[in-house]
């Protein structure tokens, strides 16, 4: 009898998780191209497992469909109170921290592109593989937000800030060539199986202490730079112009806001 190379594990609503035995991988795939609360609990969940099994040597994340994430649902989104929002997404950022920590080999097939929280996801993967026409938005602004998950904190000292500024403060869709500029190299020539085949055949704990030094000093007072992060996040999500299509509050109305609630502007 031939023996399984795809195990399923877990059962999980938002994704399939599969163990790749002949790799010692582990594949996961969404099932939304959008994040939410609950994508959030099952992944934190798969990603806690994954750092006590470290006889997984790689992880392969993805999403169903032609595109990784492409930001919060936006349906989902509009309802969230201040707290609420600002604990999802200290949850992504959680996560992304993670997967820069994590003892495996990260893996994330971003396909035809990323938005939003993808990209700053996309970004903490260790290798990405993407199709060459891939396309990007960092649409925060429009979106009535700031980043929140590591571009202004532990991802900064891996990106060209001349370019994140353009990409950012433009909200204009950009492709491959540009993301690359911007710090986030992307395989374009190789597949799945031989990147996750090559990883297996490396020395498990060479691979393991390589991941533990390219880290550096990416997390040395790292708490500081996040903490403020979250502080300019808090500013933002004050206004609610989160649940907002149009119609964003003015420079006035915040300035009267902040004053109202004994804050500082």
């Amino acid at each position: 009898m031939k023996a399984l190379t795809r195990i399923p594990i877990f059962n999980y609503n938002t994704m399939v998780t599969t163990l790749l035995t002949d790799t010692k991988s582990l594949e996961i795939k969404l099932r939304t191209k959008f994040i939410n609360a609950e994508v959030l609990f099952e992944l934190e969940s798969i990603l806690a497992w994954s750092a006590s099994h470290h006889e997984v040597q790689s992880i392969f994340l993805t999403c169903y469909g032609e595109e990784f994430i492409q930001g919060i649902d936006p349906e989902e989104i509009k309802s969230l109170s201040e707290e609420k929002i600002k604990k999802l997404f200290a949850k992504i950022s959680t996560i992304a921290q993670s997967l820069m920590c994590l003892p495996q080999t990260v893996i994330i097939d971003i396909r035809k592109g990323a938005k939003g929280v993808g990209i700053e996801l996309a970004l903490a993967a260790d290798i990405r593989l993407a199709s060459k026409e891939a396309s990007f938005c960092m649409n925060y602004l429009a979106c009535g937000l700031t980043p929140v998950c590591g571009l202004f904190s532990f991802l900064r000292p891996y990106l060209n800030q001349n370019v994140l500024r353009s990409v950012l403060l433009s909200g204009k869709t950009f492709n491959l060539e540009t993301f690359h500029a911007l710090g986030g190299w992307c395989e374009t020539d190789s597949n799945q199986k031989a990147i996750l085949l090559t990883i297996f055949q490396q020395a498990p704990i060479a691979r393991i202490q390589t991941k533990r030094g390219l880290l550096g000093e990416t997390f040395i007072n790292a708490s500081a730079k996040i903490n403020e992060e979250q502080q300019i996040f808090s500013a933002v999500t004050v206004t609610r112009d989160y649940t907002k299509n149009d119609g964003f509050m003015s420079s006035k109305d915040y300035k009267e806001l902040l004053q109202e609630a004994g804050l500082e502007a």
